[in-house]
């Protein structure tokens, strides 16, 4: 057994399908502590397991990605949050010019 922590089947294919769908980990994105990143806790075993995932060209509007601590769904889970700043545009409508119609 090597001491080279190595990434599960499961985990391999989130990241390979992000790659080929152009998306983005945004858990991966922000730095935080490993208190802050872990989403199930068992046994004494605390990993990642809850990612959330975006388009790249989107990942501009992500402002922060957390765990939050204190809130639990279950014993083990912990939630996964994540700030996006959106702004919204209003288009414009543009008057449709018809010919007035004679009515009789």
């Amino acid at each position: 057994m090597t001491l080279k922590q190595e990434r599960n089947v499961e985990g391999q294919m989130v990241v390979d399908f992000a790659k080929r769908m152009e998306m983005a980990v945004v858990n991966t994105y922000f730095k935080k502590k490993k208190d802050h990143r872990v989403t199930y806790k068992s046994g004494g075993r605390c990993t990642q397991v809850d990612y959330v995932l975006c388009r790249r060209c989107d990942l501009k509007d992500i402002g922060d990605c957390k765990v939050l601590a204190g809130d639990n769904v279950a014993e083990q889970h912990r939630m996964v949050v994540c700030r996006m700043v959106l702004e919204v545009k209003k288009k414009k409508r543009r008057r449709v010019r018809t010919e007035r119609r004679i009515r009789w």
